[in-house]
Parts: C-alpha cells; sequence; structure tokens
C-alpha cells in the first residue's frame, strides 16, 4: 500500500528514530524478525502518490578511500632512526600535541600522519647525524575514537585502529541486545546521518553494508520498545510524541499545536520504515475523513510542508533540510546522563593496537 521514498538526517549526535515496516514480514530491508509493538491498520485511500527506493549509502562509502591515521592528543608513538639503536624511543603526544624527541627536544605531532611527523624529525635531526633515516610507527591510538549507543551490550567509547569497520565496532561493544532495533539504527558523522541497513549487515550477513568507521563517529541502535512518533514542519510545537495506543494523523498534529498559518494541509508527508528503505505517503489533510483515518505507527515522521509538494522525486531533494527539526527534537531524546558521560569520554570500554 505504500511505497518508500528518501531521506536524510543530520546531526552530532543521534537521532532516535524508530521506523517500522507494514506487516509481520517485509523485503528487502524491512524490519523481518524484529519485535515492535503496532497499531491496527486501517486502509488508507487518497494517498498522493508513493515510491520505493534503496536509500542505503554503503556502496558509496565503501568506495571511498582510506585516509591516513591522524596523530592526536594520547596517542603512543615508537620512533627509531635506521643505524642509530640508541635513539629508539616511545612518546605520548601531549594533550598540546607535542613530542619530546632526543637531541631535537619537542616537536609538533597531532594532526600529522605518521609520515609527516617523519620527516619533521628527519629535518631536524639532520642538524646532528648525516641523512638520518627515521621510522614513525603508531604502538596505542588513543586519540581516534568511536561511540556505540543504545542497544549494545555495552554502550561506550572505543579508541579504533585504522580500517575499522561498522561490524568491528559492534563486535568490541558485545554486539546488539534483544531489543535492538535495526531498521531504525544509524550511524551519525560530521553531523549527518548515514544511511546504512544494519538488518542487512547483521542479520542477512550482508557485509556490502559494512562501511569502514572514520574518527568521531556515532552508532546508535534504537529500542524495538520506544513508542514515538515525530510531528515536524509547519506546526506550532515540533515535537517527539509518546504513543501508548492507537493514534492517528490527526490526533498528532493536535498534540504538536495544530497547524501554523503557513501549514499547506494538501502536502503532508508520513515517513516510516528502515531508515535505508522508507516508505513514504502524502496525504491531503483538507480530506478530513481520510487524514483523520490515517494510523499512525511507532517511528513515524510526520512532515507539514510550508508549500505544495508536487511530488516524490522533490520531497526526496529536500529531505535533509526537512529532517535538520527531527534531529533536534531526538537529540533530547537519546542524550539522556548516561550518553552525555559516553560521549564525553567518561566510559572508555577498550583500547585497540594499531596495526
Amino acid at each position: 500500500m505504500v511505497g518508500r521514498k528518501r531521506f536524510f538526517l543530520a546531526i552530532w549526535l543521534s537521532v532516535s528514530a524508530l521506523f517500522w515496516c507494514h506487516g509481520c514480514t517485509v523485503g528487502s530491508g524491512g524490519s523481518l524478525g524484529e519485535t515492535v509493538s503496532r497499531v491496527d491498520q486501517t486502509p488508507v485511500e487518497g494517498v498522493v502518490e508513493t515510491n520505493q527506493e534503496d536509500l542505503s549509502m554503503a556502496k558509496a562509502l565503501n568506495s571511498q578511500p582510506s585516509p591516513q591515521y591522524v596523530i592526536g592528543p594520547e596517542d603512543v608513538l615508537q620512533i627509531s632512526v635506521f643505524r642509530h639503536e640508541d635513539l629508539t624511543m616511545e612518546a605520548t603526544v601531549s594533550s598540546e600535541g607535542m613530542i619530546s624527541y632526543y637531541l631535537v627536544g619537542d616537536i609538533p605531532a597531532s594532526g600529522l600522519t605518521r609520515f609527516e611527523l617523519r620527516d619533521k624529525i628527519e629535518k631536524a635531526l639532520s642538524k646532528y647525524i648525516r641523512r638520518p633515516q627515521v621510522i614513525v610507527q603508531i604502538v596505542e591510538a588513543r586519540s581516534h575514537k568511536v561511540y556505540a549507543l543504545g542497544e549494545v551490550e555495552s554502550p561506550g567509547v572505543y579508541h579504533i585502529r585504522t580500517h575499522f569497520t561498522l561490524i568491528e565496532a559492534l563486535s568490541e561493544a558485545g554486539g546488539i541486545t534483544s531489543d535492538a532495533y535495526l531498521s531504525g539504527a544509524y550511524i551519525v558523522r560530521n553531523g549527518r546521518v548515514l544511511l546504512v541497513n544494519f538488518y542487512e549487515l547483521i542479520k542477512k550477513g550482508n557485509t556490502e553494508e559494512n562501511i569502514p568507521l572514520v574518527p568521531g563517529d556515532v552508532i546508535y541502535i534504537p529500542s524495538n520498545k520506544d513508542q514515538k512518533v515525530f510531528v515536524l514542519g509547519e506546526v506550532n510545537r515540533q515535537a517527539a510524541i509518546q504513543i501508548d495506543e492507537r493514534i492517528t494523523l490527526l490526533e498528532a498534529v493536535a498534540r504538536a499545536g495544530g497547524f501554523t498559518h503557513d501549514a499547506k494541509r494538501n502536502s503532508i508527508m508520513v515517513m516510516r520504515g528502515n531508515l535505508s528503505r522508507p516508505e513514504i505517503m502524502k496525504i491531503n489533510c483538507d480530506d478530513m475523513p481520510i487524514a483523520a483515518n490515517v494510523p499512525l505507527q511507532q517511528g513515524d515522521i510526520i512532515y507539514v510542508a510550508s508549500s505544495t509538494i508536487s511530488n516524490v522525486e522533490r520531497v526526496a531533494l529536500r529531505i535533509s533540510n526537512i529532517l535538520q527539526p527531527f534531529l533536534d527534537v531526538a537529540r533530547g531524546i537519546i542524550l539522556q546522563d548516561s550518553a552525555v558521560d559516553v560521549l564525553e569520554g567518561e566510559d572508555v570500554q577498550t583500547s585497540i593496537v594499531v596495526r
């Protein structure tokens, strides 16, 4: 009944979108096998347009070249000079990004690759040694971190090595819990939500979804016990609304303070389902009987436009801007005290040696 369409999210941290697809079993990318609450579904006529598209970004992310490791504070380095064993030493990068080394004293290291630091040391040593050949190795990577939050066995901060992947991070975090809602899971990178199909990766072993992680990535896996819908756009109070029982589209809008003066009631979108394969309905709320009978489900996002949405393709182009408020609303939900501690580095679970 319902198709699917693209949507982008943006954050530093973590949106708690708990999307859910229709029925007990869903096709590729759906919530097959996941236990989630549902509301009774009444057939909805008058849906203007539906569509479907696989939105996983994994292929593009996997095709990007792996960046070189950039040295940062707390990293432990080993520095040696060919044929000068007495100059071999380990150095820890200070909070100011400096290391101290024989003969040359303090030298900036933070922000450099090990090859760039090697060149700096060679230049400094050339005053004392003819054509020094320096080797810099990263013994312990302590400055590069990723965060695993939500329904993993050991939420926390994890130090990562180079070429560290999503499945490795989940393994370090002890795997997912029985309450994990994989269809609503996502990764946040540089304020932008990456659409990766966690269900395909974990339940079906599709390694194409196993993307490489970069420092600062946040992995968030929501709980299938959460029951919220999100109302965004031209409403008086953008909000995440707890649902304990059946709720319709118009009831959710009412709880969000109703439509604003600029709301285009004939261009309401309801998005639901797996983040990588979302469903999208476009509904004309001027037709009150139709709007009043649209049942919502866990994780639905209702977006009230300020201008008429002519088709789903145009919606896709605007989706990033549409869902920025969703990010802002959801931040307040998932950033409980324990999560804040994790993000500030208070709960470091493990350390991984760079190879």
